[in-house]
């Protein structure tokens, strides 16, 4: 990746520690998680998307119809194909380019977190599961 020319626009961290994630998110005014459609993806939940949305910041995520539930349902971001460059690049360019509605979305985002998409809400689920298991 260095040899390429667009490496000098990148800035790389390496691996950091959650502290550092969190400074680094500070700084950042789009989060960016445009995976592939394989098989492995179309149904996971990337830990990405959420540090994204708990940071408040607008997401440009992959139109996989999972994540278009929870990015257009909480209006929290833009939903892209993944495969075309193009299309990821006009949806960073909008929220740059409209940042009070950008700055909307970041914070449906935080607050779908914070009610939805956390730990002591999916362990309720999980629990439930457990339950229903225990039963049978």
């Amino acid at each position: 990746m260095k040899s390429l020319p667009g490496w000098r626009k990148v800035i790389y961290y390496g691996y950091v520690d959650r502290i550092k994630v969190r400074d680094i998110l500070q700084q950042v005014k789009v989060g960016v998680v445009t995976l592939h459609p394989t098989p492995n993806y179309f149904e996971s939940l990337p830990i990405k998307l959420f540090e994204y949305m708990s940071a408040g910041i607008p997401v440009v995520a992959s139109n996989f119809p999972l994540w278009e539930d929870i990015i257009e349902d909480n209006n929290c971001g833009i939903c892209v194909d993944p495969l075309k460059p193009k299309e990821i690049a006009d949806a960073i360019r909008y929220l740059l380019e409209h940042s009070e509605e950008a700055k909307e979305m970041g914070e449906n985002g935080r607050k779908a977190v914070e009610e939805k998409y956390n730990w002591e809400t999916e362990s309720e689920k999980l629990l439930q599961v457990y339950r229903r298991l225990l039963q049978k």
